[in-house]
C-alpha cells in the first residue's frame, strides 16, 4: 500500500490580508472573496478521507466549505496547526510595523528561526509543532487515502522548509496565495510532491 498524502491548504482571504496586517491569532473570518475562494476549492479538491483545520475561523471556514462539498467527510481541530503567534505585532499595518519593530525585523529578515517576536513565538517552535502535528494526522490515516490539512502562511511555509531540508529563511519561497496547496506524500521519509497556484483563483468572478 502507499503512503497517505497530506494536502496543505492556505485558509481564504480575510480583509486583513487585503489590508497587508500582520495576521497571526486574531481571529479574523474569510471575507467575501476568501468565501468564493473556499468554495472554488471545495468544488476542484479531490475527494478525501478526512479534513483538519486549526481553530481558526479562516481556516475552519475554508474546510467546512470542502466538507460541505464532500458529503459524509468528517472534520477535525487540531490546535497545533494555528498560525504563529505573532504577539504584539499581530494587526500591525506595514508602516506601523517599521517604526515600532524595526530591529526585530531587520533580524528577522536575516534569519527568522531563533527570533522570538515580541510576545510571540519563534518560527522554529512553529516549525517544530506544525510537523509534530502533521506526523500525527498521518498516523491517523489509512494507507493511500488523502487528507485535507487548512492552516496558514506562516506555518506551512515553515513546516515545508523542514521537509524539504532548507532553513527557516527560506520560507518566502514557500509561500501560498490563499486556498493554494502543498501535496506532501507522508512516508518514513516524506515528500513534497506538487505545490498548487490554486488556479481556481484566476477563474472569472
Amino acid at each position: 500500500m502507499s503512503p497517505p498524502r497530506l494536502l496543505l491548504i492556505r485558509h481564504g482571504q480575510t480583509s486583513w490580508n487585503v489590508e497587508r496586517r500582520v495576521l497571526g491569532r486574531t481571529d479574523i473570518p474569510l471575507d467575501e472573496e476568501g468565501l468564493r475562494q473556499a468554495a472554488a476549492l471545495a468544488a476542484i479538491l479531490e475527494p478525501v478521507h478526512t479534513l483538519w483545520a486549526s481553530p481558526l475561523s479562516r481556516a475552519r471556514s475554508t474546510a467546512e466549505a470542502v466538507a460541505a462539498a464532500q458529503s459524509g467527510v468528517a472534520l477535525q481541530i487540531e490546535p497545533d496547526l494555528t498560525e504563529m503567534d505573532q504577539g504584539e505585532m499581530d494587526g500591525c499595518g506595514e508602516a506601523e510595523m517599521r517604526a515600532r519593530f524595526a530591529p526585530v525585523l531587520s533580524r528577522w529578515n536575516v534569519d527568522p528561526t531563533d527570533e522570538r517576536l515580541p510576545g510571540g513565538e519563534t518560527l522554529r517552535e512553529v516549525q517544530e509543532r506544525g510537523l509534530a502535528a502533521l506526523a500525527r494526522i498521518a498516523a491517523a490515516t489509512p494507507e493511500g487515502a488523502s487528507v485535507a490539512v487548512v492552516s496558514h502562511q506562516l506555518l506551512i511555509s515553515a513546516v515545508l522548509c523542514g521537509l524539504r531540508g532548507e532553513p527557516l529563511s527560506s520560507w518566502r519561497g514557500h509561500a501560498h496565495k490563499n486556498t493554494a496547496w502543498s501535496e506532501v506524500v507522508w512516508g518514513p521519509v516524506p515528500e513534497v510532491v506538487a505545490t498548487k497556484v490554486a488556479p481556481h483563483l484566476d477563474e472569472p468572478r
